[in-house]
């Protein structure tokens, strides 16, 4: 699968393309109908199924005090895409002020045409582009029969009677559900960090924790609380971790949430700066505050036999 990143790329122009357009944020099951079918209609017409993405979520630049907080980064989404196989290029465009303001009428000439060469376009039923929202499914199907280029509508797939959206998924991981999370995705929820240091309590009570600081700020985490999940490591190593998501209210004060991993089976690797992708499995707990030392390290105990348990069934 190839990779274009931004608009000057020297991989542009593309032709003969079937495109879908999205943010495709946590690429869930909806989105992977979206590949599906543009993949389908790309055999048709022995053209290259290809996605137009972008680097952030465009809320991000129009409204960022409202903008949600993303499931996935931005290197998961390509890492999915290309996961799920269908898609043969991915085209990156920076969401920058320049491109927020383009007209509906300028998007489809100078994106859509002009650096894709689309013969088909599809998209969700609550898509809007150009400058101010103002292309709507009905323009864009008036310029695809003025100017040659197809127009699918992908209608959702549901879950339970509704439907699929990135918005469902970010409810269920507010309340802890990876697992629900992890049904509309079709694959596990997965936080991306870099480890940092940390206050070392954890060495000093026989469970040492990776401390993980963000790659991408605005990836959510889960609800705080204890959880089961695989961390995977740089150099394909993996092991399994017991998941503490919250603010340690026993043994800190300052309220600042934190993410650690205590990786089990005696993992002892330094792991300071590098990244550590953890893949949330299932809530064993809420976050809760003890009355001493003691009594915390004694659930921790309990916390990794049973997400050991938990793990070993998997």
């Amino acid at each position: 699968m190839k990779v274009i990143q931004g608009l000057d790329s020297q991989d542009l122009p593309l032709s003969n393309t079937v495109v879908a357009i999205g943010v495709f944020d946590g690429v869930h099951r909806g989105h992977q109908e979206i590949f599906h079918q543009t993949a389908r209609e790309a055999r048709s017409l022995q053209a290259t199924p290809t996605i137009l993405t972008f680097d952030i979520h465009p809320s991000q630049l129009l409204a960022p005090h409202s903008a949600p907080g993303l499931i996935s980064t931005l290197d998961q989404r390509v890492g999915l895409i290309r996961k799920y196989g269908e898609i043969e290029a991915v085209l990156i465009a920076p969401f920058t002020r320049e491109f927020a303001s383009l007209s509906p009428l300028r998007f489809v000439e100078d994106i859509l045409i002009g650096a894709l060469g689309a013969r088909h376009i599809l998209v969700g039923a609550d898509f809007h582009y150009g400058r101010n929202r103002a292309g709507t499914i009905s323009t864009l199907l008036s310029e695809g029969a003025e100017r040659g280029f197809a127009v699918t509508i992908v209608p959702p797939v549901l879950y339970q009677g509704a439907r699929i959206s990135s918005t469902l998924v970010r409810e269920a991981l507010a309340v802890g559900d990876v697992v629900a999370a992890a049904d509309l995705m079709g694959h596990p929820f997965v936080y991306s960090g870099v480890v940092v240091e940390g206050k070392k309590l954890g060495r000093t009570i026989g469970y040492p924790t990776a401390n993980l600081a963000p790659v991408e700020a605005e990836q959510i985490a889960p609800a705080n609380g204890i959880y089961a999940g695989i961390a995977y490591l740089e150099g394909g190593r993996q092991a399994r971790a017991a998941v503490s998501v919250g603010s340690n209210p026993t043994t800190d004060s300052d309220g600042r949430r934190k993410i650690e991993a205590y990786l089990m089976n005696g993992f002892q690797d330094d792991l300071y700066g590098q990244r550590v992708d953890l893949e949330f499995r299932q809530k064993l707990r809420d976050e809760q505050k003890f009355a001493s030392l003691d009594d915390l390290t004694a659930q921790i105990a309990r916390d990794v036999e049973d997400a050991e348990a938990l793990l070993s069934q998997a």
